[in-house]
């Protein structure tokens, strides 16, 4: 029998389960949306491909050795103040109440408590091919899906500027890798693709955009801590080593990318488990 350790750690089957942004769970509240912010500079037409994909994927991209450089970053933010009753103090005095009873003098109060979130992920320029780099660190521990969701909506509404989109992403629910583009899509049902990744690839779809494709690998593990096997590892680095300039050494760059992964701990490999 073979246990994973990565599997110990399971994705909450209802986004109710995932982190509640307001402390006050028993009732429905209408709550702001996260606000999505670019650099003024940023202007995806000087790219000749943008590449979309989240941490899992980073060691695809070497930093020294294509010498990426990061150019800004892409900032959310939530704020709202959230009204909420004061607890009462308990009264120990004997003489009055018995103890364990709320003191009467006190009243309750409403308190407004003011609450916030912010992300922030890094925008990174690849010269090799003039391409830039957006990765998201997607971890369902500590960030609510609607910030996946507004983000996957900005970056969708956007790729009409783009001259060429590419988008990276993995999936526990498929065997095979899948290659989705504006008219072919591989995933046949039960196949599916969720998180970032899947909610942006809908919204290009609804928006049709015509610029983009993608690629999805089989993977294991929740959302943020996928574990992908050495045989799709080959895979990715392949379909990604075509798009760089000839000038690039392949065998370096493939050497560099099984380095990182190893390294970043999303290797999963024959022994990557216990065996009882």
């Amino acid at each position: 029998m073979l246990f994973k350790q990565w599997n110990e750690l399971s994705i909450p089957r209802h986004e109710l389960d995932y982190p509640i942004l307001t402390s006050k769970e028993e009732s429905l509240q209408s709550l702001p949306l996260p606000t999505v912010t670019l650099p003024t500079e940023l202007d995806l037409k000087d790219y000749d491909i943008v590449y979309i994909t989240t941490k899992v994927m980073n060691p695809l991209f070497p930093k020294k050795f294509l010498n990426i450089k990061e150019i800004g970053s892409i900032r959310m933010a939530l704020s709202f103040e959230e009204s909420g009753l004061s607890e009462g103090s308990y009264s120990w005095n004997f003489n009055e109440n018995f103890p364990n009873e709320f003191d009467p003098a006190t009243n309750e109060k409403n308190e407004e408590n003011q609450k916030s979130f912010s992300f922030e992920f890094p925008l990174f320029y690849i010269p090799n091919n003039n391409s830039l780099l957006i990765s998201i660190d997607e971890n369902f521990l500590k960030l609510s899906p609607i910030f996946d969701n507004i983000l996957a909506k900005k970056l969708a509404s956007l790729l009409s500027d783009c001259k060429k989109t590419f988008v990276i992403g993995a999936s526990d629910r498929i065997m095979n890798s899948k290659a989705i583009t504006a008219s072919v899509c591989d995933l046949n049902p039960p196949e599916f693709v969720s998180g970032f990744i899947g909610s942006l690839i809908s919204n290009a779809a609804v928006r049709s955009v015509s610029n983009f494709s993608s690629i999805i690998v089989p993977s294991e593990g929740p959302t943020g801590f996928e574990k992908i096997s050495l045989e799709t590892m080959n895979v990715l680095v392949h379909a990604l080593m075509n798009q760089w300039n000839s000038g690039i050494d392949t065998q370096k760059y493939y050497e560099e990318c099984n380095k990182y992964w190893r390294f970043d701990g999303s290797a999963m490999s024959t022994q990557s488990g216990l065996y009882i």
